[in-house]
């Protein structure tokens, strides 16, 4: 287990969580610590606040080869997720990978967009997060099952000359959205 000394920051963080576990018969160390930061610092919208993670895996067939680290943003504010939560959520990770992303890869093609432009880039790139999102609460309302995916909610807004679609955008209050 080299490398979990830098792992590990000398001295107290009051905003900082660490855990030591057994992960794919692997061991991982991990240390979380939580910063704040503003939307405008970090070019990203809605963000409340921000992490730096640092983890170390180490197993019996291969030393641990260093520490990586990567930074976390969040909506939440941090009354609603506190950094325990955070670093169990990261964890969780593959959860949202399996599902949400794969949706915007594959249904909304993602992965094939050509986009260079920065701007142009991360508008589409909340609206098809919007969509994705309208398209899995359309999915769990849905009473046909076998339309019940990304391309039927497609094929529904896309009805009568996108109609439905152009309804949803125009209207004030859309009757099949929570109130």
């Amino acid at each position: 287990m080299q490398g979990w000394s830098a792992l590990f920051p000398p001295g107290p963080h009051p905003q900082a969580a660490q855990t030591c576990e057994l992960n794919r018969s692997r061991w991982e160390a991990r240390c979380l610590i939580a910063f704040d930061t503003t939307a405008t610092a970090v070019d990203f919208p809605f963000v409340e606040q921000g992490a730096r993670l640092t983890r170390c895996i180490d197993n019996d067939r291969l030393p641990a080869k260093g520490v990586e680290t990567e930074y976390l943003i969040t909506s939440c504010a941090p009354e609603r997720m506190d950094f325990h939560h955070m670093l169990q959520t990261d964890r969780n990770h593959w959860g949202i990978e399996g599902r949400f992303h794969s949706r915007l890869d594959v249904g909304a093609g993602e992965d094939r967009s050509r986009v260079r432009n920065r701007v142009s880039a991360l508008n589409l790139g909340m609206i098809r997060r919007a969509v994705v999102s309208l398209a899995a609460y359309w999915i769990k309302r849905c009473r046909n099952k076998r339309q019940a995916t990304l391309s039927g909610f497609y094929d529904f807004m896309s009805a009568s000359n996108a109609k439905k679609a152009f309804s949803l955008v125009t209207v004030c209050n859309p009757s099949w959205l929570p109130k």
